[in-house]
């Protein structure tokens, strides 16, 4: 019976159903908690009076508007050397600078 090709088409047949129900239970689920996930959200009002007198200076001279604007350049600065240093650390690097530094060294 084991051996028999209708019995594993069967078989095989069995399984495929499985899969595909399992499978399209895992969608209907996925997408009936998304849809409540949707439904519990509620979106919140922007206050456009808050911001309005600042439109207002951008309508008149946006040039001024754009100086009056603080730059962090501390915040630029900080992330360049953090960005150095993670660089230097990398093996490929500390081998290139290590051979170097050795032939200075021999000369």
């Amino acid at each position: 019976m084991l051996e028999s090709f209708t019995f594993w088409l069967i078989v095989l047949a069995v399984l495929i159903a499985y899969l595909c129900a399992s499978v399209g239970l895992r969608l209907r689920a996925e997408e009936a908690r998304r849809r409540a996930s949707e439904e519990q959200f509620t979106g919140t009002a922007f206050e456009v009076s808050v911001i309005a007198p600042q439109i207002q200076q951008l309508r008149q001279d946006h040039l001024a508007a754009a100086r009056s604007r603080p730059h962090h350049s501390f915040y630029r600065t900080g992330l360049m050397a953090a960005t150095r240093r993670m660089v230097t650390s990398l093996s490929y690097f500390r081998r290139a600078t290590l051979e170097h530094e050795a032939q200075k060294h021999d000369a």
